[in-house]
């Protein structure tokens, strides 16, 4: 596994021409030196960066390659006893002209079918798509956007696959399909980075740019009030964050995630990560009846164990053990219990399955914009009279469902999921509203500036019942100069000292140059002034 992303990526040939694009035995190069080492491949996009190159787990390469190493060592053996032994010489000979001949027939076996495909099959993970190659002589390519993504999964079968540290990837796809990284090493660490990019790609927007805005103050204001973003309505605030009661369990530097820990006091953090603005809003467990159920047996044996003490002290030593046995059964079923978990956050489910304690977690998402449908079945009187049901989210195509089995209050939980949806969707028009009328203020913040500047000019500014001070402070504004022009006594109902005329009037139309001060355009002002009584 190989991460790395290109410096300064130059657009590839024009898209348009046919050209050989299968990589032949090498899919993805290393090019450069230094910090600008990053990986190529042919078809890749302009503006696209590598960020992580996937095989098959080194295992995979090793086991196949025990033929090879059994006809060696079979050789050096039957070498070492035809000198011990010459006795039987023709059947030494015959033996190492047999492994002789199985090296390099087994050699060429492994790497024409192991170590060339091994090779040749590879996943190649950009900030745009995901793909993943396969066949030397027979190639095949599948590949997939990262807006076709719906969840990431990982899945370790075997005890093995843990010690090892590999496992397959999951892309679940809109509509279905899917892609499968087999047996790749590191597979959580994988489904971190592919986590990452992904919300790398939802949140990436250029870098926002600064805008011009009109000069004149009454315009500017209105712009800046049309492109007041909306707040989210009162109903749809969430409850109280379930992670605060977490918070003494938060690692400073540690990444946005779940607060919750497993494993009871091993105390082991969540593999979740959470995007940028996700949060927790519930944890789910399953009904305390289930715990009850499971406990009854060994509890039973438990008691039975004990009260047989009494009876076969002979057997104190056998019984003691048998009842540690017990304890640490108990134990293990109530640390599993509490975590068979599922979490309800701002954007999706999320189902917790633990594997082996503490050795593994998977977990599985459904987003609430990909949730089809949300089913309740309670199967006997008895759950109905618990209120203990199976709470079934569907999602589209061969997406995995999540089923929330024996859990208390199904229906209730059915009516968050659906109010969480809801919510989500809200939240999503909001901010696609809000996004709109930053795009708006900028276009119409750019448009009514170059109108100001180029094409219709400036407004003359309103100076009328203005002193004299403050007329020319709002032509200074409007990148205009005040002239006073004298006085007039004809209005006798203003206060003197106040404008009463203006030349060009209020709204007039002139182009100029704003930056050149030479050009600032004259306003012609008279003030008023009351006739002297004789």
């Amino acid at each position: 596994m190989s991460t790395n992303a290109p410096q300064n990526q130059q657009p590839q040939d024009d898209p348009w021409t046919p050209r050989r694009l299968h990589g032949g035995f090498r899919h993805v190069r290393l090019v450069g030196h230094g910090k600008n080492r990053h990986y190529e491949f042919k078809g890749q996009q302009a503006g696209e960066t590598v960020k992580l190159v996937l095989r098959k787990h080194i295992w995979f390469l090793i086991t196949p390659a025990f033929p090879v190493i059994g006809s060696i060592i079979a050789l050096l053996i039957v070498t070492a006893l035809s000198a011990n032994y010459p006795q039987a010489g023709s059947l030494w000979t015959l033996l190492q002209i047999i492994f002789a001949i199985l090296i390099p027939v087994t050699a060429v076996i492994f790497i024409y079918k192991d170590l060339a495909l091994w090779w040749v099959e590879t996943s190649i993970l950009t900030n745009k798509r995901v793909m993943t190659w396969k066949g030397l002589f027979t190639p095949s390519r599948k590949e997939a956007t990262l807006d076709q993504v719906v969840q990431v999964g990982v899945n370790q079968k075997s005890l093995l696959s843990l010690l090892l540290s590999y496992g397959d990837v999951h892309l679940n796809l809109v509509g279905g399909r899917g892609v499968v990284m087999e047996k790749v090493p590191s597979p959580k660490k994988v489904s971190d980075i592919f986590t990452k990019v992904l919300d790398e790609a939802k949140l990436s927007k250029p870098p926002t740019q600064p805008h011009p805005e009109p000069v004149t103050p009454g315009v500017r204001q209105v712009l800046a009030e049309l492109s007041e973003k909306e707040s989210l309505p009162k109903e749809l605030e969430l409850p109280p964050n379930p992670d605060e009661k977490y918070a003494r369990f938060h690692q400073p530097g540690r990444v946005h995630s779940p607060l919750r820990t497993f494993g009871g006091p091993l105390r082991l953090p969540c593999d979740v990560i959470y995007s940028a603005d996700e949060e927790t809003v519930k944890y789910i467990q399953r009904s305390k009846s289930v715990l009850v159920i499971r406990l009854i047996l060994p509890v039973l044996l438990l008691f039975g164990l004990i009260i047989s003490t009494f009876y076969f002290p002979s057997l104190a030593l056998y019984i003691v053990i048998a009842i540690l046995v017990l304890l640490l059964w108990i134990g293990y079923t109530i640390v599993n219990y509490i975590d068979d978990v599922f979490i309800l956050t701002t954007k999706r489910i999320i189902d917790i399955d633990r594997k082996f304690l503490f050795f593994n977690e998977e977990h599985i998402t459904a987003d609430y914009a990909n949730i089809r449908d949300i089913t309740v079945v309670m199967s006997n009187p008895l759950f109905l009279a618990l209120d203990v049901g199976k709470v079934i989210v569907q999602t589209p195509g061969d997406n995995p469902n999540i089923e929330i089995s024996l859990a208390d209050h199904p229906f209730a939980i059915q009516d968050m999921i659906y109010i969480l949806r809801g919510r989500k969707a809200e939240v999503d028009k909001i901010k696609a509203k809000n996004d709109r009328k930053v795009e708006l203020n900028k276009w119409f913040g750019t448009v009514l500036d170059t109108m100001e500047k180029t094409v219709l000019g400036r407004g003359v500014p309103n100076l009328l019942r203005l002193d004299y001070f403050a007329a020319g402070e709002r032509a200074r504004v409007a990148k205009m100069r005040v002239v006073l022009n004298g006085e007039d006594s004809s209005y006798p109902n203003i206060e003197s000292g106040l404008i009463v005329s203006q030349d060009p009037i209020p709204g007039t139309l002139i182009q100029f140059d704003p930056d050149k001060d030479s050009e600032w355009p004259v306003i012609r002002i008279k003030l008023s002034s009351r006739a002297k009584q004789a």
